[in-house]
């Protein structure tokens, strides 16, 4: 069997910033953010006069052409745009922002609305109107998306209702649109530059088919919203190899009908079959683990949900051409031997402020 190969850097990779306070002298840290996040936001301490010696803050930026990702962590703050600031500092951009840790606070809009927003929620927000947050300690992944973009894909000037709509962690949307997010940010190493348009584009969908939800835009976000669903499934599959993973069990977890549970899992042979090589992948890495040496093969079976170790034994030969007390017996001996196991085959704020306000 030959070992997976892994995706080759693309030739023109996404053009990308980062900037952190980790390296700088404790007194300079807050200072320096306050600068490099100034294009966005008015920050300040939690308490006037607050020591800042060991304040953090980082932004991982990438530029996909029309939309601007961002991997922000920081300490707890204040952020601020005030009337005047929104008024005269040029941003006609969205801000999607999914927190997938910590959370903020606050008011927002010109009446002071009250907003909450908590680990794994995403909330949107329309940068040309006003907020003022409290934020806790936060990991937030954040999308900017310029007006005209944002207009064409969430519904024209009644997007602007959106800011400050907030999609709950445990909402359907919410999930999906977070899932969404955090599947771009893992691929961005091997986005090329001339993919970011059908990106950007795939992404917008996405965004209109959550934060929009009707007919004409879940049709065009389809493909995007089956693939986060798989991938939610496939993820859970992976995570739950020991217990049961029936359709049944799986449509009841996900809210989803057996026939598009089928439809999902069509193009990977089958949820059943999917499931099985999961399972079996499973088996194979216990086996040839040194950690795992001490389970009989019986009990393997039954930690990933085999019914009997016979149908395990039939299986898994089935799969990998030898059985598990022969994959256990090679890897003891490759371990003797000092060899490997057999493989398994299956200045950057001022960069970040000039794409900002070009974008």
């Amino acid at each position: 069997m030959r070992p997976a190969r892994h995706a080759a850097p693309p030739a023109q990779p996404l053009p990308s910033t980062v900037f952190s306070t980790r390296h700088l002298p404790g007194e300079a840290r807050f200072d320096a953010w306050r600068q490099g996040i100034a294009v966005v936001f008015d920050v300040a301490p939690l308490a006037t006069g607050a020591p800042l010696n060991h304040f953090q803050a980082q932004v991982e930026a990438t530029h996909l052409g029309q939309l601007l990702l961002g991997d922000l962590r920081f300490d707890a703050q204040r952020f601020a745009r005030s009337r005047p600031r929104a008024a005269h500092d040029g941003l006609d951009h969205y801000l999607v922002q999914w927190y997938r840790s910590g959370g903020f606070a606050g008011q927002y809009g010109d009446e002071g609305d009250e907003l909450r927003v908590g680990s794994g929620d995403v909330v949107v927000f329309d940068m040309a109107r006003t907020q003022n947050t409290v934020a806790q300690g936060s990991h937030v992944l954040s999308l900017i998306v310029p007006r005209a973009l944002g207009d064409a894909a969430l519904g024209g000037p009644a997007a602007a209702s959106l800011h400050g709509a907030v999609l709950r962690a445990d909402s359907v949307f919410g999930g999906l649109l977070a899932d969404h997010l955090a599947a771009l940010q893992r691929r961005l190493p091997a986005i090329a530059q001339h993919q970011a348009e059908d990106v950007v584009r795939a992404t917008t969908q996405m965004l209109a088919a959550c934060l929009r939800p009707s007919q004409r835009t879940l049709a065009q976000a389809q493909a995007e919203v089956q693939a986060v669903t798989l991938g939610r499934i496939q993820r859970h599959i992976g995570r739950s190899l020991g217990a049961p993973l029936t359709p049944e069990v799986l449509c009841r977890a996900f809210g989803i009908s057996r026939h598009r549970l089928y439809q999902l899992f069509e193009p990977l042979g089958g949820v059943a079959r999917y499931v099985q090589q999961r399972r079996l992948q499973r088996a194979f890495e216990l086996l040839s683990s040194c950690a795992h040496r001490h389970l009989r093969v019986a009990q393997v079976a039954a930690r990933l949900g085999f019914a009997s170790e016979a149908h395990f034994s039939r299986a898994f030969r089935s799969a990998f051409g030898r059985a598990p007390s022969e994959v256990r017996a090679m890897a003891e001996a490759a371990r003797a031997q000092g060899l490997p196991p057999q493989p398994l085959a299956a200045d950057a704020a001022v960069e970040y402020a000039d794409w900002l306000v070009a974008l």
